[in-house]
């Protein structure tokens, strides 16, 4: 089989954890990128703007995906987009990523509908002018939940790698766009108050699979 394409913007967002998740897992990705352009965060946002073209939407329909949003994978006659479907499929073909159980997987996908939540919330900051206010409150909840599952060493899952919902932690607490962007200031008193989640984030970053993909 040939190597997975992932086509995702030129900026991190939901791109990134499929990113990671094939770092951790051993896949070899080809990654295009297309300048970020958008014409709303909401569906509702997008039908008011009206059809949008730019590059990254010829390209979807030159793939046979008119109409569809990135990051959208292409691996052989396979293709799809939607962020979670994106990011599952790059999980069941690493190789080199952890076996989860039914239990465990529930949690990774617990993980990432919380990410994919935090992600509406910020972008909507971003291209919709959304109350910026609204993050801090909603991250601070968001990061509450997820703590419960967060052991003081070591990953959420007992793996000696990360799965889902570490990347999901250290996207959470790390990434510039859209988080640091729409926390602004108030990012290292947000944070403050969940030292777990941040120690976890580090240790997420420091696995040498994701340290190797950080530098990239």
């Amino acid at each position: 089989m040939s190597k997975p394409t992932l086509h995702y913007f030129d900026v991190s967002g939901r791109g990134e954890l499929s990113k990671l998740i094939c770092a951790v897992g051993g896949v070899e990705i080809d990654v295009v990128e297309y300048p970020f352009k958008a014409n709303g965060a909401t569906v509702a946002d997008k039908l008011k703007a009206g059809k949008m073209e730019s590059e990254h939407t010829k390209a979807a329909t030159a793939m046979g995906m008119d109409g569809c949003s990135l990051p959208i994978a292409v691996h052989d006659s396979l293709r799809i987009n939607q962020s979670a479907a994106v990011q599952e499929y790059f999980c069941s073909i690493g190789p080199n990523y952890p076996k989860v159980t039914p239990q465990q997987q529930a949690i990774d996908n617990m993980f990432e509908g919380a990410l994919e939540d935090m992600m509406g919330l910020a972008a909507g900051v971003i291209l919709s002018g959304g109350d910026g206010a609204n993050v801090p409150i909603y991250m601070a909840k968001t990061l509450s939940h997820l703590s419960k599952h967060i052991k003081p060493e070591g990953f959420v899952n007992g793996h000696d790698a990360p799965t889902k919902a570490d990347l999901v932690i250290l996207i959470l607490t790390q990434a510039l766009i859209p988080f640091g962007a729409t926390l602004g200031e108030g990012a290292d008193e947000c944070y403050g108050q969940f030292p777990e989640a941040v120690a976890l984030g580090e240790r997420a970053a420091a696995f040498p699979a994701v340290a190797a993909w950080l530098t990239n």
